[in-house]
């Protein structure tokens, strides 16, 4: 296997795509060389592709802007993060006998389990499973063991989290990629690359949320163990808080409504001073600043609210002491992180930063950039995990030809 690879990372958001196209060094670190992000000009809704023509040129144009910029012709590896209305997840669980003489659980016997719960999932025959994540697992006397392979016991039950998602949506965002050249592209679910792109091993085994505030959709994933519990799609994202500012204080259309939103816009309506004023210029007037954050808050605390719901339906409230995380160009909104504390009642509540990446400052520290920073982080760490299970099977083949 290579000890250098060149690994590209998509993100197909609303409102535009992002690209990301990052060295994996044979000492293990990821220096991200190249960036390019194009507009998907209305082809994208909610996740779904609803004209094929923009979002190729929108994942060509960033593709080739990504790869100049990186001074790369080819990649060895691509992944693309999708999400979507349609998009879902399941928890399911089984178990079986070990019936070896000696009760030593295999590799097979682990994906034995793991397969017999997949197929007690009663999928629609139009969805198909992106993901089949191993939870954890249960010996007869033991539980919450991680990898249960090697170790004794009469009887093995696993928890999984299927993702599944419409066929049809999935086949036409492989069709898209594929048109755009991005043949053996790998779909992966958002909240798994915004977790690898944030959380450190820490936060994800001793339980962290991430909510990935979108321009249409929030998604949202409830990690524990190291892997994911629970996740969600909330139809609420920053164009919301736009249209509402709009919509109730008529700023002068939905351009100008995002300028004030990104300008000025807080959700601490109470830290504002009642003779603070905006001043909009097309209109030739002023709106009071503590009104507009009057709407933002009352949208964020909807929000937030929702993402609370979504938490306590998981019954792991107590357990998230590795914090939320705020990702996605929605959370940059003015003291988003303060208001969520209040609501969600934790005390850590921060804006997800990407960790452990070197490289481009454009990618590295933009919030735009994290599902397809975390997209090339899964691969490079897939990569390291191949490496090492190749180099400790070279090295156990070698301790045996001593005795020979």
């Amino acid at each position: 296997m290579p000890q250098r690879a060149v690994l590209l990372g998509l993100d197909l958001g609303a409102s535009k795509v992002v690209a990301v196209v990052a060295v994996h060094e044979e000492d293990g670190s990821i220096n991200v060389t190249g960036t390019g992000q194009a507009p998907t000009q209305g082809g994208l809704n909610r996740g779904e592709i609803t004209d094929m023509e923009p979002v190729h040129r929108a994942i060509v144009r960033a593709l080739e802007e990504a790869m100049n910029t990186a001074g790369q012709t080819k990649v060895d590896g691509i992944s693309v993060a999708v999400d979507g209305i349609q998009f879902k997840g399941e928890n399911l669980r089984d178990s079986i006998t070990i019936s070896t003489a000696d009760r030593i659980i295999t590799a097979a016997d682990r994906d034995r389990v793991l397969e017999q719960a997949t197929n007690a999932c009663k999928l629609a025959k139009e969805e198909v499973v992106l993901h089949r994540l191993p939870q954890i697992f249960h010996l007869k006397g033991q539980r919450d063991i991680r990898n249960p392979v090697g170790m004794f016991s009469e009887t093995l039950e696993a928890e999984v989290r299927l993702v599944v998602a419409p066929s049809t949506v999935v086949t036409n965002l492989e069709l898209a990629l594929k048109n755009a050249g991005l043949v053996g592209a790998r779909l992966m679910y958002s909240p798994l690359a915004s977790a690898e792109a944030v959380l450190s091993r820490e936060d994800r085994d001793h339980g962290a949320v991430v909510v990935d505030i979108g321009e249409q959709l929030t998604h949202m994933g409830v990690f524990l163990h190291g892997t994911l519990f629970h996740s969600a799609v909330i139809p609420i994202g920053g164009s919301d808080f736009t249209r509402d500012l709009e919509i109730i204080k008529h700023l002068g259309g939905i351009s100008a409504a995002e300028r004030i939103k990104l300008r000025h816009g807080t959700v601490l309506y109470a830290h504002v001073p009642p003779e603070e004023a905006i001043e909009l210029e097309e209109e030739g007037r002023t709106v009071p600043r503590r009104d507009i954050a009057e709407v933002l808050h009352a949208r964020a605390a909807e929000l937030l609210n929702l993402v609370q719901a979504e938490v306590a339906r998981t019954g792991l409230m107590h357990e998230i002491h590795g914090g939320v995380h705020l990702v996605g160009g929605g959370a940059l909104l003015g003291h988003l992180p303060v208001l969520a504390q209040s609501v969600l009642g934790r005390p850590r509540v921060v804006l997800g930063r990407i960790q452990g990446v070197s490289g481009l400052a454009q990618a590295t520290g933009n919030p735009f950039f994290v599902n397809a920073v975390g997209a090339v982080k899964v691969m490079a760490r897939e990569r390291a995990e191949v490496r090492v299970k190749t180099e400790r099977r070279i090295s156990f083949m070698d301790r045996l030809r001593k005795f020979f």
